[in-house]
């Protein structure tokens, strides 16, 4: 029985619990060709169903009816959860599916997002209005269209009830009227590329478009696309999948996050669509990567950076590209409720807190140093943590080892969440950004957020918009006697980070806030479609 289910779908069968909804009675209209639809019939668990082949009559005892466009499978449970929505009040429920042979493409529908659904569930009600307005009021697809927008209690499900043995298109994603937007990132994990295409999300919707993204499979901030109101689309091979030239000329707008989308900016520069390349990217990045950027670009592509880090590390490979800026927007955590987290390990010490993967690029053997060459009686003033997975073993060696001398100052944790973080941005002293290459490191920004300076390193974004001893400080040539003076002007000062809060909240006003990205990605957008118009024409 469960052998035609997709791996994923398996995976989340075992984690789905017995609903009773024997009560609910269900019609399941498909007209036409559904041969897997009847077959997954068979198998369900809820049992109080009839396929009809009319809509009129139907029994007036009839509690709802499942519309299928298009001939689909059916998890054993599909019914089950279809029915305990109406049951709990919804007039219209939709869920997520898998498409293809292997069922290796996913779509995650935002809750609010049901355009594109080509099977859900409408209350019996619901159904009599849509065939009221329908001008065929006998075609599944233009009902579940009109229930898109006539529907007042919808509800989306959270599981992949769906399978459809054929490649996901733009229909799947889209509603067939208004602006769409694709967005590309190469990873949805938590790692700060994605983090800050979220912060686009709403800015597109606030534009008229409707958003999907293409990813690979979750890595934690999926979860993020969709609650911003993003529909997500996941191929393991997002970046070169053949899905993404349909998908991307059926769309208005298209983002690519960052150097790794070099594939896909090859495959669209002078494509039909406009395409935003948005780079995040430090030197390293370009790494075998360099070698695929095209030498020109047409009209369609436009280049954005976070900073100017990050648009040298492009001019070091293209100086002839014209590079427009882009810094990306965090959300006003300061404005969040939040569990505390616990900073009394250091005895009431001013905190300086580093935070990020360990490896050569982010620099932490240079925060080391610095740590050891302050004065004893400055060291003892001030306690350090590191924050961040260990994967340099010699990083995390040398970490280990300063905080096994200095226990009373120096503290090592590998990971905190996101509620935490911003607890510790709230709490701590200052930021220290000791990266060797970082475009635009974001946990110096959510320090800014919560009104707390940052030292960084002149390799990093944040250096290019700091006012020296005003909201922040740089120190140069990745000196640890430079970051380590720059640490005790700090420190020797108890009230100084306090006195530049201000500041340093003002600098997140000015160029991280959300309205500072919208107000910027809008301007860029703008320009993008002002360049390639006369192409369109």
């Amino acid at each position: 029985m469960y052998s035609s289910y997709s791996q994923f779908q398996q995976f989340q069968l075992a984690q789905q619990p017995y609903q009773d909804t024997q009560q609910v009675w269900l019609a399941v209209y498909a007209p036409g060709h559904c041969t897997a639809l009847a077959r997954s019939l068979e198998l369900q668990l809820h049992r109080k169903f009839m396929p009809v082949s009319s809509l009129d009559p139907l029994p007036q005892s009839l509690d709802g009816v499942v519309l299928a466009a298009e001939d689909v499978e059916c998890l054993s449970t599909t019914l089950s959860y279809f029915a305990a929505a109406l049951q709990r009040g919804a007039d219209f429920a939709f869920c997520d599916g898998v498409f293809g042979f292997d069922g290796d493409t996913l779509i995650y529908r935002a809750a609010h997002r049901p355009e594109g659904a080509k099977c859900a569930v409408l209350s019996r009600e619901l159904l009599v209005r849509c065939r009221a307005q329908a001008k065929d009021p006998d075609d599944p697809a233009a009902l579940l269209a009109l229930a898109c927008r006539l529907a007042q209690k919808a509800v989306h499900i959270p599981q992949a009830l769906l399978r459809y043995r054929r490649q996901a298109d733009a229909s799947d994603l889209f509603s067939a009227h208004g602006k769409r937007a694709l967005l590309l990132s190469h990873v949805l994990d938590m790692t700060g590329a994605p983090i800050v295409l979220v912060s686009a999300v709403p800015v597109l919707r606030q534009m008229g478009y409707e958003v999907a993204v293409l990813g690979p499979g979750d890595g934690g901030s999926l979860p993020l696309f969709v609650e911003a109101g993003a529909t997500v689309i996941t191929h393991p091979d997002c970046v070169g999948s053949s899905t993404l030239w349909g998908l991307a000329t059926a769309a208005d707008l298209v983002v690519a996050n960052t150097i790794v989308e070099v594939k896909a900016i090859r495959a669209l520069n002078g494509a039909p669509v406009p395409v935003l390349w948005w780079l995040h990217d430090a030197f390293v990045g370009y790494g075998y990567l360099s070698h695929l950027i095209p030498r020109a670009l047409e009209s369609n592509i436009r280049v954005c950076a976070v900073g100017s880090h990050a648009t040298a590390a492009m001019h070091e490979h293209r100086p002839d590209f014209p590079i427009g800026q882009l810094i990306y927007g965090l959300p006003d955590y300061a404005r969040d409720t939040f569990e505390p987290y616990d900073i009394g390990y250091a005895g009431g010490l001013p905190l300086l807190v580093s935070v990020g993967a360990f490896e050569m690029r982010k620099g932490q053997d240079i925060l080391v140093q610095a740590i050891r060459m302050l004065p004893d009686e400055v060291r003892s003033k001030a306690a350090f943590l590191f924050v961040g997975k260990g994967a340099d073993k010699r990083l995390l060696a040398d970490v280990q080892q300063l905080a096994a001398d200095y226990p009373s100052n120096v503290f090592y944790v590998s990971r905190l969440t996101r509620s935490e973080i911003k607890s510790l941005m709230q709490q701590c002293a200052c930021t220290v950004c000791s990266s060797r290459d970082d475009p635009m490191p974001t946990f110096v920004t959510e320090g800014l957020i919560f009104g707390k300076p940052g030292i960084v390193s002149e390799h990093t974004g944040t250096a290019g918009l700091i006012t020296e001893g005003v909201d922040g400080f740089v120190y140069h040539n990745d000196s640890p006697a430079e970051l380590a003076e720059a640490m005790t002007k700090l420190i020797q000062n108890p009230g100084l980070s306090g006195r530049m809060g201000p500041a340093c909240r003002a600098l997140y006003e000015r160029y991280y806030s959300k309205e500072s990205f919208a107000d910027t990605l809008r301007q860029q957008v703008e320009a993008l479609l002002a360049q390639e118009a006369p192409a369109s024409l």
